[in-house]
């Protein structure tokens, strides 16, 4: 079934490519939801999508003003000098119109821009219409040997003269490396190593990442639960940046920070964060993109960061 068709039918379609990482050809990979409602592909690789929060309305939202975000990250910079947070994430919409380009086209552009991304569409009854480029791997599982990453700071990339990372965005990465190696230190992961923290590019942004390999007998699912939500998509504590993210958001994640995973018939999965994202309406696509708040950061800046990130999305959409 075509993607159009699908939209038009209300039912379940899912088309992506992996980074190149996993798959060098970076072949397209087509799921449509069998009898049992799981979204499988013809070659019986398996999908499953996992939201940010359970939600039951998927219809359009508001954008988020200038105030409405200045306001969120000055409440949680007073959190934060209380000494109730350490950090969080303060997401927000920004509305792009929808032109008449078909959304194949711009999935190709998503495809041939971000090819270290895991790149998808999707329309879910229950989840409504999507598109991404998330450049942030959750977990790779291969038998007993896993992967993740910690994924944190984001500025424009440039390859000359370099790019020189503050302390600010340095100490925001290692917070997310610290709590990934905590949680792991709690579920029997042995043989654990760490690369970085080094740029890696993303398109036109570059973030800073850390490579994080271990060793576990324990599933994916569990791994998975202590990992999710990150730092780099809620906060620390866990616990109390999520509340906050709630308390003081007006309009739902959905998936934009959930989670998005691919289940290889070897046995392999690769699971994703779900970034760089939107969700498409008729006649306009609503952008998703955030930053993160620690001591020291600034409410000017951190709205310029979510304007950079949300124009990676809207120059492909033009």
């Amino acid at each position: 079934m075509s993607f159009d068709d699908a939209i038009a039918h209300n039912t379940f379609v899912v088309h992506c490519v992996l980074p190149f990482e996993f798959d060098a050809s970076r072949r397209r990979l087509l799921f449509e939801s069998n009898a049992d409602g799981d979204l499988i592909s013809p070659d019986h690789v398996v999908l499953d999508i996992a939201p940010f929060e359970p939600y039951a309305n998927n219809g359009a939202q508001q954008a988020t003003d200038h105030h409405a975000h200045e306001k969120i990250v000055m409440a949680a910079l007073h959190a934060i000098q209380r000494g109730t947070l350490d950090k969080v994430v303060v997401s927000c919409i920004k509305h792009a119109p929808r032109a008449s380009t078909p959304l194949e086209i711009i999935f190709e552009r998503l495809t041939e821009r971000y090819p270290t991304a895991f790149v998808y569409m999707l329309h879910h009854p229950k989840y409504g219409t999507w598109m991404g480029a998330t450049p942030e791997l959750l977990l790779h599982k291969d038998g007993e040997t896993f992967r993740t990453v910690s994924l944190a700071g984001t500025q424009p990339f440039r390859a000359e003269p370099g790019l020189i990372w503050s302390e600010k965005l340095q100490h925001e990465q290692q917070v997310v490396t610290d709590f990934i190696v905590e949680k792991l230190s709690g579920i029997r992961s042995h043989a654990l190593e760490l690369n970085g923290p080094f740029t890696a590019q993303a398109g036109p942004l570059a973030h800073l990442k850390t490579d994080i390999r271990f060793h576990s007998d324990q599933s994916s699912e569990a791994i998975i639960g202590e990992l999710q939500p990150t730092p780099a998509v809620c906060g620390l504590p866990r616990e109390r940046a999520l509340a906050f993210i709630l308390e003081n958001t007006n309009f739902d994640r959905r998936l934009y920070a959930g989670r998005i995973g691919i289940h290889m018939p070897t046995g392999e999965e690769i699971h994703f964060v779900n970034l760089r994202c939107m969700q498409v309406f008729d006649d306009h696509f609503e952008l998703h993109v955030g930053g993160g708040i620690v001591a020291g950061s600034n409410a000017a800046d951190e709205w310029h960061e979510t304007e950079i990130k949300a124009n990676v999305l809207r120059n492909l959409l033009e």
